[in-house]
């Protein structure tokens, strides 16, 4: 695919969810979501899409994969339209992988990690000794050892746990990642590991991240491009430099501002 053309480009994309109420649960109105938002994802490029709990980040991308169905909007990958109906099928999931921001409840307890692993490739018609090579591969890429192959989640840390996930989502070697605050429950130390992880295999693989985060340090230390969104709009974007050191929008400066400073006594 030509590097000109974009990974993901958004245009106009709004979701909405219906209020019911009455005896016989009637919609009665519309909440908007996610309201009018375009955004274009380069290749290669790490997007980073940040705002306060409750803006619509979570939601917006989720729309891409079919979590959550479109009210309007143009979605296009790799520059070939996408309609709401088709975002949930194999052919967008073969290109586009999502990892979510709870590692243990995106694992089934009941499987083991050869089995979680497995599962994309075997349910595609590739044959179990082939998908279990590719798991060991991808469990050394993540940095897990392959005796890990029979564990349960139960047996790993949080930050294992999310290298697993990051392992699982790559099984169908996508070519864009949509990271939801996969940091957020993890330790300092563990965060940064995942983050060095996540900007390894954008290098090394070509991957196209977007990255929901409502962290600044975090989104500071990754991103190429950020996106602030506040009550499902777009307030701000462009290059991340840009952004986080000249912003122009009155909110973009309160979330930097939010940012805890170490000051060192005299």
């Amino acid at each position: 695919m030509p590097s000109s053309v974009p990974a993901i480009e958004v245009k106009g994309l709004s979701v909405k969810f219906p209020v019911r109420g009455g005896v016989f649960g009637k919609v009665k109105d519309y909440f908007t979501a996610v309201d009018n938002v375009s955004f274009t994802l380069s290749q290669g490029k790490i997007l980073s899409i940040v705002g306060e709990s409750g803006c619509g980040k979570s939601t917006l991308v989720k729309s891409l994969v079919g979590l959550v169905p479109m009210a309007s909007g143009e979605f296009k990958l790799f520059g070939n339209k996408v309609k709401d109906r088709m975002a949930g099928t194999s052919r967008v999931c073969d290109l586009v992988q999502m990892v979510f921001q709870d590692p243990f409840s995106s694992l089934n307890p009941r499987q083991t990690v050869t089995e979680i692993l497995t599962a994309p490739l075997v349910a595609r018609g590739v044959s179990f000794a082939d998908a279990e090579k590719r798991a060991r591969e991808l469990l050394e890429r993540v940095s897990i050892p392959a005796g890990a192959l029979q564990k349960f989640p139960h047996e790993f840390s949080g930050g294992q746990r999310q290298r697993l996930c990051i392992a699982r989502s790559l099984m169908v070697s996508p070519k864009v990642l949509l990271c939801d605050e996969v940091t957020s429950a993890l330790d300092v130390s563990v965060q940064a590991q995942i983050l060095h992880l996540l900007d390894d295999l954008r290098n090394d693989l070509g991957l196209s991240i977007i990255f929901i985060s409502h962290d600044m340090q975090v989104v500071r230390a990754i991103s190429d491009d950020v996106l602030v969104m506040y009550f499902g709009k777009v307030v701000e974007c462009g290059n991340a430099d840009e952004i986080l050191i000249r912003p122009q929008h009155d909110y973009t400066k309160k979330l930097l501002a939010s940012v805890p400073v170490v000051k060192r006594s005299a």
